[in-house]
């Protein structure tokens, strides 16, 4: 083959990507046409067929042909501040709607069986997960979950702009304000998770206590805490009172006393203490 042919054959290849990408995202896998690919590209049926086998396997190539795309614009989060993170993927999502598009596509004609292409994704995805973990600290079950997480808050505005306008209204049209919006939250939910410990997983044969209410359990134990504190405080100021008291008896005079229980007691109330 020479070097002019094999020229031809990938700009066919690249124009084939390009007419499937935008058929693919407009009209999703079982919407979408091979004929009207074809006549975009400006080849006949027969030539998609033989360069890609099926039209399933031509979505699956365009996913990953998109997904490389994506990555030569917006720097990894490993390599980003995570606020910014999401900040590039919202404003990448908002600019070049396709992806989302086929990912959402995908989504709804296969659900949760992804295809792959020669294992591309299995190990992109591989990597994303184990540098989310060695970044944020995070377990394994923490780590897909932040991304999913991080991810959702820079695509959920593009991906239903019906709701976005209706929890918004006019101002659904000002994304640079929702933008900075969602980076700020990113930064603070990562701030929270950075200082709230990881729970530790317990043995087999550890003793569990009993089930509480994780939402109110944090309340009653403040609540149980204050009044403990209320409790010893009244106790320490009636003990006081008591040596207050016994000194002054034994001749200490009242101001003198007031003055060595400066911060503690209020010189008045030594007084009205002293005096009753």
């Amino acid at each position: 083959m020479t070097a002019s042919t094999i020229k031809r054959s990938d700009a066919t290849r690249q124009a084939l990507l390009r007419a499937a990408r935008a058929e693919f995202a407009q009209y999703g896998l079982a919407g979408a046409r091979v004929d009207r690919i074809a006549e975009a590209a400006g080849v006949n049926k027969e030539r998609i067929y033989g360069l890609f086998g099926s039209k399933d396997r031509l979505f699956d190539v365009i996913i990953v042909d998109t997904m490389r795309e994506f990555m030569e614009v917006v720097q990894p989060l490993a390599e980003t501040e995570p606020g910014d993170y999401v900040g590039k993927l919202f404003d990448y999502h908002r600019d070049h709607p396709q992806l989302l598009r086929l990912l959402l596509w995908e989504g709804l004609h296969r659900g949760a069986d992804a295809h792959d292409v020669d294992g591309w994704r299995a190990d992109h995805y591989g990597q994303k997960f184990d540098r989310a973990q060695e970044q944020f600290g995070v377990d394994e079950k923490q780590a897909g979950r932040l991304l999913l997480a991080l991810c959702g808050l820079a695509n959920w505005t593009h991906a239903v702009p019906q709701t976005t306008r209706l929890l918004l209204g006019d101002a659904a049209s000002d994304t640079d304000a929702t933008r900075e919006f969602v980076k700020e939250f990113a930064r603070a939910a990562l701030r929270n998770l950075a200082t709230t410990p990881q729970p530790v997983a317990p043995q087999p044969d550890a003793t569990l206590p009993e089930p509480v209410n994780a939402l109110t359990t944090p309340v009653d134990d403040a609540a149980r805490r204050l009044r403990e504190a209320q409790a010893a405080a009244d106790a320490a100021r009636a003990e006081l009172a008591t040596a207050l008291r016994t000194a002054h008896a034994a001749g200490a005079g009242a101001n003198q006393l007031a003055r060595r229980v400066a911060g503690t007691m209020s010189r008045p109330l030594v007084l009205k203490l002293l005096t009753d």
